[in-house]
């Protein structure tokens, strides 16, 4: 619980304090994006689980986006995710996603995009996943589409 009370309390001060700064993204925009998690706090064994995603996010503002994708998971159900992202400062973000399907979960966390080129970019994303009480670290790569 102190987690999700630190996460709320720098998002709300980030909120507050960014308003003015526009993310590299325009509205209107759509990054498509894949991934696989690296590290879990929840496994025991080297390669005991691995998980692969891909989401949609559609940016509605230069630093909010709203997101649809799926999760890959070998030896655990697969899995429907739908959330958002909130860029405070370009090029840090946040983002919360609903895992939806058996196994639902609730995942809250933050990331860091390093650009390539304006459209190519890398993303660094440590997730904290409430139901099953696990941390993720995830590598993938993006794509803008203007």
């Amino acid at each position: 619980m102190k987690i999700i009370k630190g996460i709320v309390l720098i998002a709300s001060i980030l909120l507050i304090n960014t308003s003015k700064i526009q993310a590299q993204q325009a509205g209107g925009s759509f990054l498509v994006s894949a991934g696989m998690d690296l590290i879990r706090t929840d496994l025991y064994k080297i390669l005991e689980r691995a998980q692969f995603g891909a989401e949609v996010n559609y940016f509605y503002r230069h630093q909010l986006s709203f997101s649809g994708g799926y999760e890959y998971n070998i030896n655990h159900p697969n899995q429907v995710t739908a959330g958002l992202r909130y860029y405070p400062l370009e090029p840090l973000f946040l983002r919360a996603r609903a895992l939806l399907g058996n196994g639902a979960d609730l995942g809250l966390g933050a990331g860091y995009t390093y650009n390539l080129s304006y459209r190519f970019r890398v993303e660094g994303i440590t997730d904290y996943y409430v139901q099953r009480q696990a941390l993720g670290i995830r590598v993938g790569l993006a794509v803008l589409i203007n």
